[in-house]
């Protein structure tokens, strides 16, 4: 292995990685809502799918790069941040109980 490459990971290991992508995610997530036709679209374009790409995924659009990288950011949240698969309501029962 040549030392200017880096191995894929599979996951985010840093909350200023994940706040990168998070941003990154919803700059892309907002130009495809508007149309995505703008000059710059390209440009983030090739961004997304040069990070999705590093966590060893291989999306086939700009589409399926916003929802890998959603999918990333997801997973670290769940993993790291304690975020849960639970409705408005399943959290709010928890006080019930006070």
């Amino acid at each position: 292995m040549s030392q200017n490459s880096s191995p894929k990971k599979n996951s985010i290991t840093s909350l200023d990685e994940y706040d990168r992508l998070s941003e990154l995610y919803r700059e892309a997530y907002d130009r495809v809502q508007s149309g995505g036709t703008g000059a710059g679209w390209s440009g983030i374009h090739y961004e997304l799918m040069d990070a999705v790409r590093r966590y060893g995924k291989t999306p086939n659009s700009r589409d399926e790069a916003i929802r890998l990288l959603k999918e990333l950011l997801n997973e670290h949240e769940k993993t790291y941040l304690g975020a849960r698969d639970q409705t408005d309501e399943e959290y709010l029962s928890k006080f019930d109980d006070l």
